[in-house]
């Protein structure tokens, strides 16, 4: 805990390293923000074409049985 109170202390005398440091941190998490919430986006396009998908399979399996029944017939 020394540790990170000494970089704590050096901040407060150092007001232009800490600004840096601010800034840096306030960047950072702005850019995670933004990763999140494409990764969110994807993640809602991706279900919506597996859904889509599954339809798709259904309708096939669909007709495919309608070919056999009419083969037996």
């Amino acid at each position: 805990m020394e540790g990170i109170q000494a970089v704590f202390d050096y901040l407060k005398r150092e007001l232009v390293m800490f600004n840096e440091l601010h800034e840096f941190v306030k960047e950072t998490i702005q850019f995670e923000r933004s990763l999140i919430s494409f990764l969110d986006t994807a993640q809602i396009k991706l279900d919506e074409v597996k859904e889509l998908n599954a339809h798709e399979e259904m309708e096939e399996d669909a007709v495919s049985q309608e070919k056999k029944l009419y083969t037996i017939l």
